[in-house]
C-alpha cells in the first residue's frame, strides 16, 4: 500500500521556473540544466520502480517515498521506505548509465561512461548512516527494536555493475531484482515484531515528521532575485510577452488570448520572490501600470489580506489550495 507516492520536489520545480524567468550567463544557465537533468533522472528512476514495488505484497507493506526526517539540528532523507510487520527496507535509487564499480575500500563510487569515469559519493556508506538514523529515531519514540535492511537499487537496466576484486557481495541490484530480495528478506524476518497499528502508527509519524527542503538556488547559482524577466507568461509559446487589453491577456508572439494568465504568473511570484505582495509590487511584476486594474485582478481571486503601514497586503498561498 502506497502511503506517500513519488512527487517531482520543490527542487525541480524552481530551477524550471528560474530558466524560465531568469536571463542568465550562458555558464550559469549550463549548470543549471545539469542540475535539473540530474534531479529529474533521480525522480525518474523512483517512478521507473514502481512496476516492480506493485509485485510486492500490498496488504503486508506500506511504502513511502520521498521523507526528509528531522535528526537533532540536521535532517536525513530516504528516497523510498517499505514497512512490514517484521522488518523495514530502506531502498536507495540510482538512475546511472554506464559502468559503476564499488570501491569498498575507499568506499567511493566510480562511473565510466563513454571512456570518462566520474567518482561520487558512496551510496552503501550513506544506506549505512540512513539505517542508523532510522533506528535511532525508531528508539528515540519507543518502538520495538525491529530489523532495519537497506539496498542501492540501479534503475537503469543496461548499467553493468562491478564492485573491487576480493570485496564482500554488494548491497546492490537493479529493479528486476527488487523482488526476489524482497521474498529473501522475508525468510530471514519471519518473527512479527510490530503490529499492523503500530505500523500504521509509525507511517502516519514519519509522513507528519516530512520536512520539505526549499534548497536557495539563488545562492548556489550566485542569482539575484531581482533580476528576475518581469510580466505575464502565455501558456501557449511560454514567452513572457502578454500586454493587458479590454480584460484580457494577449501574447505579443502569438496572438493567444486568456483571461487567467495572471494567475500562474502569481504563483511563480510567490515560488521565486515571496508569498505576499502589494498592490504596487503586484502592478511591477506583471508590468500593469494601472492599480486599478491590479486591484481588480487580486480581489476577484478573493485572496486573504492583511494591513501593512496602511497598505494591503496580498497572501499569495491560497493560489496553491
Amino acid at each position: 500500500m502506497i502511503i506517500k507516492d513519488a512527487t517531482e520536489s520543490p527542487k525541480i520545480e524552481l530551477l524550471r521556473l528560474i530558466l524560465k524567468r531568469y536571463s542568465l550567463e550562458m555558464t550559469v544557465r549550463r549548470e543549471m540544466e545539469l542540475e535539473l537533468a540530474r534531479s529529474l533522472a533521480g525522480f525518474k528512476g523512483e517512478q521507473s520502480l514502481q512496476y516492480h514495488l506493485n509485485l510486492l505484497p500490498n496488504e503486508d507493506c506500506l511504502i513511502i517515498h520521498d521523507l526528509r526526517i528531522p535528526h537533532g539540528s540536521y535532517h536525513f532523507q530516504l528516497d523510498i521506505l517499505i514497512l512490514t510487520t517484521a522488518f523495514f527496507l530502506i531502498i536507495e535509487v540510482k538512475n546511472m548509465a554506464g559502468t559503476l564499480i564499488f570501491d569498498r575500500e575507499f568506499h567511493q563510487l566510480h562511473r565510466i561512461l563513454n571512456n570518462i569515469e566520474e567518482t561520487f559519493p558512496d551510496p552503501i556508506s550513506q544506506l549505512y548512516r540512513q539505517t542508523f538514523l532510522l533506528r535511532e529515531w525508531l528508539k528515540r519514540h519507543q518502538y520495538p527494536n525491529i530489523p532495519v535492511e537497506s539496498i542501492v537499487i540501479i534503475s537503469n537496466p543496461n548499467t553493468s555493475i562491478k564492485s573491487t576484486p576480493g570485496e564482500k557481495p554488494l548491497t546492490v541490484t537493479h529493479s528486476s531484482n527488487l523482488l526476489p530480495t524482497f521474498h529473501t528478506y522475508q525468510k530471514d524476518h519471519q518473527h512479527e515484531v510490530l503490529s499492523r497499528k503500530e505500523l500504521k502508527k509509525i507511517s502516519r509519524q514519519l509522513v507528519k515528521q516530512h520536512a520539505i527542503r526549499l534548497p536557495d538556488l539563488y545562492q548556489q547559482f550566485s542569482i539575484k532575485k531581482e533580476d528576475i524577466i518581469k510580466g505575464v507568461r502565455c501558456d501557449g509559446c511560454d514567452n513572457i510577452s502578454m500586454v493587458r487589453l479590454k480584460r484580457k491577456w494577449f501574447c505579443l508572439q502569438c496572438g493567444q488570448t486568456s483571461k487567467s494568465a495572471h494567475v500562474d504568473s502569481l504563483k511563480e511570484y510567490a515560488r521565486l520572490i515571496s508569498t505576499t505582495i502589494t498592490t504596487r509590487e503586484c502592478c511591477d511584476s506583471l508590468q500593469v501600470p494601472s492599480q486599478d486594474c491590479i486591484k481588480y485582478l487580486l480581489s476577484s481571486l478573493q485572496l486573504p489580506t492583511s494591513q501593512l503601514k496602511r497598505k494591503n497586503v496580498y497572501h499569495l498561498d491560497a493560489l496553491f489550495k
